[in-house]
């Protein structure tokens, strides 16, 4: 029986990683605007510790580029933008639900 090793990607990793193969990404290095982008967060990431600040920052220019492009962009970049935005977005563990009070007919 083969076993095989799981290993969980801390978020900085993940981001980390995907800026890596966004930077090796063709379609990311022809286009002038997209290739600064990448190298600035990956700048960002080499010099700061906070992460989700990084993620978020990526996201809002990813997202302002997409409006200034009428909402294409090489599918790399969608990628970084779905990483960066699951690190940005932060999960309660817990959550207290309130129960809302009934209408009365």
């Amino acid at each position: 029986m083969a076993k095989t090793k799981t290993r969980t990607f801390y978020p900085n990793e993940r981001l980390s990683a995907q800026l890596v193969l966004a930077k090796r990404a063709a379609e990311i290095r022809n286009d002038i605007v997209l290739a600064k982008l990448v190298a600035r967060a990956r700048q960002r990431l080499n010099h700061s510790g906070d992460i989700v600040v990084i993620a978020h920052q990526i996201a809002v220019d990813l997202g302002y580029y997409l409006v200034c492009h009428q909402y294409e962009m090489p599918r790399a970049a969608y990628d970084l933008l779905a990483i960066a935005y699951e690190v940005s977005v932060d999960v309660p563990e817990a959550a207290t639900i309130i129960e809302l009070p009934q209408r009365k007919n």
